[in-house]
């Protein structure tokens, strides 16, 4: 049996720092107001919850990994923001019910094994006419075909949960859980290297999930991955000089 993933491996917050404007996206999308009271879930180190103190509202953070919320409370401590970090998990939020005017998760909760039951408890989270937003990479490009050929090396009980990548389905699951209206956007995020290789290599340095993988299989099955990746990120490459590709993500709002 494969072991669990844990996020607080390897070096995280390399990759976090390229995510930072997409929670800016999140935020904007949520019309985060000075006062309000937001809660980050799955907030690894902090990104969303730090933007939203910076916007002046009330932040906490809820991550399962307390080697990402230590980066995420230095973080908070360096720029004097109002930011709280707690353990916890997507699918059970240590928080009260409705006690948020907004929720976000910014590539978190569509990570959560049971995506139905994470969709539950953000919207419990979330008080009345306030807004739940969630961004999710959608299941095409590069980069999302390097994640899937690496976890299918893995055995089947250690296969990725079903992800928020299909609009209908988002939609459907947060209608049932209390949604009055979902509206869905899609961005886009690029993702530079000196090269495809170069940007393999640093994933496989320093990302939990290229780690995680890596241990599971063995060294002649993990240089035929790295081989079958690196093929894929070249035939899609933006930028001949360099390594450049734009990876697509839908913004998810729900208004209770």
């Amino acid at each position: 049996m494969a072991e669990e993933l844990n996020w607080g491996d390897g070096n995280y917050e390399r990759t976090a720092r390229t995510l930072e404007p997409a929670a800016e996206v999140a935020l904007d999308t949520a019309e985060i107001a000075p006062g309000e009271r937001v809660l980050d879930v799955a907030c690894g180190t902090g990104n969303a919850a730090l933007a939203a103190a910076q916007r002046g509202a009330r932040a906490v953070g809820v991550d399962p990994a307390e080697a990402l919320l230590t980066i995420a409370r230095d973080r908070a401590t360096a720029v004097g923001a109002d930011a709280e970090f707690i353990v916890g998990g997507a699918l059970d939020l240590p928080v009260a019910d409705a006690a948020f005017d907004a929720v976000v998760s910014v590539f978190g909760v569509m990570f959560a094994a049971d995506a139905d039951g994470a969709a539950a408890e953000l919207l419990r989270a979330t008080r009345p006419e306030g807004r739940a937003v969630l961004t999710s990479w959608v299941p095409s490009g590069p980069t999302s075909a390097v994640g899937r050929a690496l976890v299918s090396a893995l055995p089947a009980s250690a296969a990725a949960p079903a992800r928020w990548g299909d609009p209908e389905r988002a939609r459907e699951m947060l209608t049932r859980h209390g949604a009055a209206s979902v509206r869905i956007r899609e961005h886009t995020l690029p993702f530079t290297a000196a090269s495809p290789d170069a940007w393999f290599a640093d994933q496989d340095l320093h990302h939990p999930v290229w780690g995680w993988v890596r241990r599971e299989v063995t060294d002649e099955r993990w240089g035929q991955l790295r081989e079958e990746s690196v093929a894929l990120l070249s035939d899609a490459n933006e930028d001949p000089g360099a390594f450049r590709t734009t990876s697509r993500y839908l913004v998810v709002t729900a208004r209770r």
